[in-house]
């Protein structure tokens, strides 16, 4: 009885430990922090998308389907695009000089993670999903249906991860306030 009880013990931790999260995780070769700079192309898309308010963002370039031209992931913190789930992100894509948005991601939280793993000739997005709800957060899996990504990581035609992929964190501490780049009200 003593022995049962020392190894009921031991392992009742450690089943505990990974009870919250009911997915795989990404292994994250390395993470890219936002751009400092400010790119007045891309804040006329914003401004597009957003409207004339105030708001920040922070944004990478990464390189999405392969091509010569670079997308731009762009992170809305700020309670007008966050709640408890997570915030708003958007990916654009460059079409000669200015920038056009290809998707809207809801419920986001940085860092997004591209996969290794492509989709329809563009690389997955990978987010982390807690909060609003959801109990211990899992990784969800956005892959490119041809046209753009899904819009919620919560329901199909999101996944959740259920493999380890490798991929590269990128808006790595946007959701810190000193990283932001600060748009003012028209």
């Amino acid at each position: 009885m003593n022995r049962c009880l020392k190894i009921c013990i031991f392992l009742v931790p450690l089943a505990l430990v990974g009870a919250g999260q009911t997915s795989s995780r990404p292994r994250v070769l390395r993470s890219v922090s936002p751009e400092k700079s400010r790119d007045s192309a891309l804040e006329v898309a914003l401004r597009r998308e957003l409207g004339s308010d105030a708001f920040s963002y922070a944004y990478n370039f990464v390189n999405l389907n392969g091509a010569n031209a670079r997308e731009v992931l762009v992170y809305l913190p700020g309670s007008d695009y966050c709640g408890s789930g997570g915030c708003t992100s958007l990916v654009l894509e460059k079409h000669d000089l200015e920038y056009r948005l290809l998707s809207r991601l809801s419920l986001t939280r940085a860092p997004i993670i591209v996969s290794s793993h492509r989709t329809n000739g563009w690389n997955d997005l990978i987010v982390f999903v807690s909060g609003g709800g959801i109990h211990g957060g899992y990784y969800s899996v956005l892959a490119f249906d041809g046209q753009k990504y899904p819009e919620n990581p919560t329901t199909t035609p999101a996944k959740r991860l259920r493999r380890g992929v490798t991929g590269i964190a990128y808006l790595s501490g946007a959701d810190k306030a000193e990283r932001d780049i600060v748009i003012s009200p028209r």
